[in-house]
């Protein structure tokens, strides 16, 4: 079986679309933060709540190391690896009233998801050129969405039989693990790559173009924002009077298959208009978070998270593909695992900078939380705006030697 057999295989690409589901699963079980609060009312709320966030420690150590590791025993085996890590990690939860080994459990969490998260987009950037490319790309936000909504759902679902429970949604890396083992071919191993990558040499691939800091930067503040719907919009609904943990876990469910809707958006955006597809993705992002400061019912907030949904599967794989084309080939793994590693600090830092922005403005509640984030969209949409001006002037021109 040849190696573009094997590339174009479908149960190729649907493995490698699958690894999306947990680029973002941290957050799924977000709803049984007040149910941990009185849990341990010893421990800080805000230690708590970093247990939704924690994982971007080990996403942030593990992503960028995922790259040395695969050079050494190949991709495939790193993927594995990392859903190993991820499937026992995810579930210790389940089994323990122990917070030390729950919070370490939860970077454990991370540090699968790390292994194996640059790869969900790299190898789809690097294996696959055009409009192939394009389709694969918004489908692995589909992906993302569609597998999001279902732990989110399922976690809440399971919340009727305790806290626990919801953690069990995590052993859906158990199936992806199977596909990957079984059907991603071993020629996606170390030093092989595909069409995209082998158009030139892999000289300097651990460069990173100072376009690519700029989108490390700008996914920072986005994810840093993007996380107050993790770890603040369930205390927002109880604050303000008009749900329950229960109800945030479904409205957290929709905007989780919103995230499949903003795959299909980007799908369908025309060629040209696909350069301004973050700053139609932040402009979602504002509206949401002004609907979300504003709201007092739970219809309302609902366009709010199906807005934030939307913002954030469009900026993830507008992010992603704007590697691709910022950046050459040889260069996308290592910029690929710097962009997400960076957006994983923000998402890291989110409690503590929420902390932060409550005690300076005096104004600890969610809703004020949800407002600085509503500033920050807006700011981000301004930036999103001038890439789009300016992006034929940052694509990536090879530079011939004479």
């Amino acid at each position: 079986m040849s190696k573009e057999k094997n590339i174009n295989s479908f149960w190729t690409k649907l493995s490698i679309l699958l690894l999306n589901i947990f680029t973002v699963s941290g957050g799924a079980t977000a709803a049984t933060v007040p149910a941990m609060i009185k849990a341990f009312p010893q421990t800080a709320p805000t230690l708590v709540e970093l247990t939704m966030t924690v994982p971007a420690l080990g996403i942030i150590f593990f992503t960028p190391l995922s790259n040395v590791i695969a050079e050494k025993i190949g991709v495939k085996k790193t993927i594995l690896i990392g859903l190993t890590v991820l499937l026992i990690s995810g579930v210790i939860p389940v089994f323990s009233n122990n917070f030390p080994l729950i919070f370490a459990s939860r970077i454990g969490v991370g540090v699968g998801t790390g292994l194996l998260a640059s790869y969900s987009q790299s190898l789809i950037i690097s294996l696959y050129q055009g409009q192939e490319q394009q389709r694969l790309m918004g489908l692995s936000s589909v992906v993302q969405g569609l597998g999001m909504f279902l732990m989110t759902f399922f976690a809440g679902v399971l919340m009727g039989q305790g806290w626990h429970a919801a953690y069990w949604v995590n052993a859906m890396a158990l199936p992806v693990l199977l596909l990957v083992a079984i059907f991603v071919p071993n020629i996606l191993g170390k030093h092989e790559a595909g069409p995209a990558a082998q158009a030139e040499k892999p000289v300097n691939s651990k460069k990173v173009d100072g376009k690519i800091w700029l989108l490390a930067a700008f996914m920072f503040f986005f994810n840093f924002s993007f996380a107050f719907v993790s770890i603040k919009f369930a205390s927002l609904v109880i604050s303000k009077g008009y749900g329950t943990a229960q109800s945030a876990s479904t409205l957290m469910g929709i905007m989780s298959f919103a995230m499949a809707a903003g795959g299909f958006i980007f799908m369908a955006l025309p060629q040209a208009v696909k350069k301004f597809s973050l700053a139609i993705s932040l402009g979602s992002g504002f509206l949401s978070y002004l609907i979300l400061t504003m709201s007092n019912s739970l219809t309302l907030s609902g366009i709010g998270i199906v807005l934030s949904g939307i913002a954030v599967s469009m900026t993830m794989v507008s992010c992603m593909t704007n590697i691709g084309i910022f950046t050459s080939p040889a260069q996308v793994p290592f910029s690929t695992s710097v962009v997400m590693t960076t957006a994983n600090i923000g998402s890291l830092l989110s409690p503590y900078i929420a902390q932060f922005l409550g005690k300076t403005f005096n104004n600890e509640s969610p809703e004020f939380t949800f407002l600085c984030g509503t500033i920050v969209f807006a700011a981000l949409l301004v930036v999103a705006i001038l890439i789009g001006i300016n992006f034929g002037n940052l694509k990536f021109k090879e530079v011939k030697e004479a």
